[in-house]
């Protein structure tokens, strides 16, 4: 991976029921209670209800340029 990967390094498994698939996002209610938001871009619906295990990646954290001024 280089510098310009737009993900952190690793991947995280969870586990749990989906509350909500819509086409594009996700929540799964991991098996510890907390509530993951996922981006589900390319991947099949799944019913709400349904338990499911995960592997994703994390977004690395990033700005946006909008203005470069040089001194």
């Amino acid at each position: 991976m280089d510098d310009l990967d737009r993900f952190e390094p690793g991947l995280n498994t969870f586990s749990g029921i989906v509350r909500v698939w819509a086409t594009s996002t996700a929540e799964v209610v991991t098996d510890s209670g907390l509530v993951v938001f996922l981006d589900t871009r390319g991947q099949p619906p799944v019913p709400p209800g349904t338990r499911i295990t995960l592997e994703t990646r994390k977004y690395r954290a990033c700005h946006f340029v909008t203005k470069v001024s040089m001194r």
